[in-house]
């Protein structure tokens, strides 16, 4: 049977009140530093780079990265655009911006590993209370998990770095609940950024101190309000009634 010109309007209707319409925001991040092991008690929050690196033969250190974000300006734009509480994230990723991204390259800071190609992975971090000019590789452990401490780290996602020269680089995280709810609320979430088992990765991105700083981009979308529901049901009603009739 042909469709008729109801069923277009109501599929129409349906369509409009139903294909959501997304937008994506991106939020500076606050804070940010690293931590290093061949400088166990150093403090590097105001240094112009981080680093995620694992050790190698000639640099055996670890650098692990802190990257501290508030999604009360991001929970904000979001309430603007759909109203409060009416909106879910459905998406984030994180951008990064390197200066210095050629394998072999030695950055200028003796601080940092030479640039190579490897893994590593982004962790949410449960705890957010920590000091970007304070915290070293031996205060670490004190906001990660152990000892009965309550503390949890969540992975974001494993990725890998080509170190091919690329000025900047886009890293879709896993859609974890506890990072979206942490977004929706408009609260402090840190991410820890570290070398996967076995990496021989060297990977330098910019500070927020050099402009060109780190952005948790996130997408969300309007949830569906009880009138749209209601239309929903009333279209599919009417679509199947009408095809019920015409038989």
């Amino acid at each position: 049977m042909k469709p008729t010109l109801f069923t277009f309007i109501t599929l129409t209707i349906f369509l409009t009140a139903f294909c959501a319409h997304a937008t994506t925001y991106s939020q500076p991040v606050g804070v940010d530093t690293f931590v290093s092991s061949g400088e166990p008690n150093a403090n590097f929050g105001t240094r112009g780079g981080m680093e995620i690196a694992a050790p190698t033969a000639s640099q055996p250190r670890t650098q692990m990265t802190l990257l501290r974000f508030d999604a009360a300006g991001l929970q904000a734009t979001f309430d603007a655009d759909y109203g409060a509480g009416n909106w879910l994230v459905t998406a984030a990723s994180l951008t990064l911006f390197s200066s210095v991204s050629i394998a072999g390259q030695q950055p200028g800071n003796a601080s940092f590993n030479r640039i190579a190609a490897g893994g590593f992975e982004f962790d949410l971090l449960g705890n957010d209370d920590w000091n970007e000019e304070g915290i070293t590789w031996n205060t670490l452990p004190s906001i990660l998990p152990g000892n009965n401490n309550g503390n949890t780290l969540t992975s974001l996602g494993a990725f890998f770095w080509p170190a091919a020269g690329q000025p900047s680089s886009t890293w879709t995280l896993n859609p974890d609940e506890n990072l979206f709810q942490k977004i929706s609320n408009g609260e402090l979430l840190t991410l820890l950024g570290q070398p996967t088992v076995g990496s021989t990765v060297g990977y330098l991105f910019n500070t927020q101190t050099t402009g060109a700083r780190a952005l948790l981009n996130v997408t969300a979308e309007a949830v569906p309000e009880p009138a749209s529901i209601t239309l929903l049901i009333g279209g599919l009603c009417a679509i199947g009634a009408s095809r019920f009739f015409r038989r």
